[in-house]
């Protein structure tokens, strides 16, 4: 009985050696044999069971990339825009320079141009300060009595007649303007040469007086220094006629605009009429 137990025991051990080991040599000989398309097919088994994982793998690391590529882009773009923001603002700035430098230069020529017309000696002079209220119409010059200025001569700019001298220290003037309520200018209407007085009201516009009603005067007529106040040299332009009507009396209400812009006046001339004392 026991014989007989043991033997099929033994059989049945002898079986499923026998199996494993067919299964193992179909193992072997599948890492052998070819697919139709010449691969091997345990490989083929073993990628199509990695497929899926490899192609998740490979969406994470896409997008991981993708994400990655934008972050360094924007930072890449935001350096860049600050970049161009930087040489913008820098162009700006010397386009700015330029047009001041530009601007100034064209004054200068324009007063150089006047002066070097006048058969006196003339110093240039920066415009230094003003009054706080424009209506004053007073403003100080850079130039003094230790280079030669003094009171009483004449101040001019490229485009005409700014004042006169009134207060001189040893290094800077200062200076009435044509609008000034005390200023009076000897002038002479271009057209008809008919001689008058200019006179400051505070204001923007200048008051000619002393021009009759049988004297047509348009808008336009240009009025010039006549040389008859003994400050300033004759044949500087003062400014335009902007009104002209009958007055109440025998004279016409006559309002001129000054040629130069008093307001933003930067460079000034003063005219040495007189020989200096000795």
């Amino acid at each position: 009985m026991s014989s007989d137990l043991s033997s099929r025991t033994n059989k049945e051990r002898a079986v499923l050696v026998t199996a494993a080991l067919l299964v193992l040599q179909l193992i072997i000989l599948s890492l052998q044999v070819e697919g139709p398309s010449g691969t091997i097919l345990f490989k083929t088994w073993a990628l199509a069971a990695q497929a899926p994982v490899v192609a998740i793998s490979s969406s994470i690391a896409g997008g991981i990339r993708h994400i990655w590529k934008g972050y360094i882009w924007m930072v890449g773009a935001r350096a860049e825009n600050q970049r161009l923001q930087e040489a913008v603002r820098r162009l700006l700035l010397s386009n700015g320079t330029y047009e001041q430098i530009r601007k100034e230069n064209e004054r200068l020529r324009r007063l150089v141009s006047l002066t070097e017309s006048l058969p006196y000696e003339s110093l240039s002079a920066r415009v230094i300060a003003r009054t706080p209220s424009f209506l004053s119409n007073v403003i100080y010059i850079g130039r003094g009595s230790k280079d030669g200025v003094r009171a009483n001569e004449p101040v001019i700019s490229g485009d005409g007649v700014v004042g006169r001298t009134v207060l001189v220290s040893a290094r800077q003037s200062q200076v009435q303007l044509i609008t000034n309520p005390d200023a009076s200018v000897g002038a002479i209407l271009e057209s008809s040469r008919t001689p008058g007085v200019l006179r400051g009201t505070g204001d923007f516009l200048l008051d000619l007086n002393y021009i009759a009603h049988t004297v047509p005067v348009s808008v336009g007529d240009i009025v010039l220094s006549s040389g008859l106040d003994g400050i300033f040299p004759k044949g500087l332009v003062i400014g335009k006629v902007v009104d002209s009507q009958k007055g109440k009396g025998v004279f016409r209400s006559i309002k001129v605009e000054p040629a130069v812009d008093l307001i933003r006046l930067e460079e000034v001339a003063v005219l040495q009429v007189k020989p200096p004392d000795h």
